[in-house]
């Protein structure tokens, strides 16, 4: 007897809630033909075709839909086990799901060695572009867009954007003036640069937009790179600012609209150690907004 492709139909769960392949891999940390491949494996396995294709969006149909209804809380029920089982060892498991994966990167997985507990903490870090579902089991999440419907939640930082360049790039550019400079675009919040423009008064006209990138973590990597001008939320250049990989292009700051907050999830199973690690959250994302 043929077993079910188990790792296929968790992949398939996860495109399913997200409609989308691309936010599908990014919330299973794989690749965008990764997740087509296990569809199709599933596909193949059930003699089924689970998702109407047009473009880049999905839609289930009847038997997708039937599919998933059958099997997302099973799902969700073998998840939560495998983290409480793991969770039985000496110690403590806290499960972090974010939306931001460059905040991740950039602020949370270097501090988080300074998160100190007793007895220790261990920290799964999970990102997902989707809303959580009821059923998803974490303790903590870290977002900017998202809530729980729950009180206990922290606010971390309100957005300040800055421009900032490679020291060698302002260095030779500075003089011409903004009118002179090529900015670097993030194609995933492409309201910031334009915000971060009217706020500084100046006509679109004259902002010349070079390289563009999917993801911001990717931006200042071009940007410290010597690729040009970047706009970007103080906290995700900050550790770069500090290291002089890059500087201040010396343009006033500029408050965003956007605040980055956590929320403890109502259902975790270690709800004062998700509220320690809130707490010092805080404190991270204060220190990341001084420089």
């Amino acid at each position: 007897m043929t077993l079910s492709p188990l790792n296929s139909i968790r992949v398939f769960v996860e495109a399913a809630r997200a409609q989308n392949f691309s936010r599908a891999a990014a919330a299973l940390g794989m690749t965008q033909s990764g997740v087509s491949h296990h569809v199709g494996v599933l596909e193949r396995y059930l003699g089924r075709r689970l998702f109407d294709r047009m473009g880049a969006s999905l839609r289930l149909t009847d038997a997708g839909r039937q599919y998933f209804e059958a099997v997302r809380e099973a799902m969700a029920s073998v998840e939560l086990s495998t983290r409480q089982l793991r969770a039985n060892v000496p110690g403590c498991r806290l499960v972090v799901r974010t939306s931001l994966p460059t905040v991740a990167m950039t602020v949370l997985i270097p501090a988080l060695p300074r998160f100190v507990q007793q007895p220790p903490v261990s920290v799964d870090l999970v990102t997902s572009l989707s809303p959580p579902a009821p059923e998803d089991a974490f303790d903590v999440l870290l977002t900017r867009d998202l809530a729980l419907a729950d009180e206990s939640h922290w606010q971390l930082a309100q957005e300040t954007l800055v421009c900032v360049a490679a020291p060698a790039v302002h260095a030779r550019c500075a003089a011409s003036g903004i009118a002179g400079w090529s900015f670097i675009s993030a194609r995933s919040r492409p309201e910031v640069l334009v915000d971060w423009v009217n706020a500084q008064g100046l006509d679109a006209s004259v902002v010349s937009v070079g390289a563009s990138f999917e993801h911001y973590f990717l931006a200042v990597s071009a940007a410290i790179g010597g690729m040009g001008y970047l706009v970007a939320p103080r906290l995700l250049v900050a550790e770069a600012l500090r290291q002089g990989q890059l500087c201040d292009a010396g343009m006033p700051p500029v408050r965003g609209a956007a605040q980055y907050s956590a929320w403890v999830n109502p259902r975790s199973q270690q709800p004062e150690v998700a509220r320690a690690f809130c707490r010092w959250l805080v404190s991270v994302f204060r220190a990341e907004e001084s420089v």
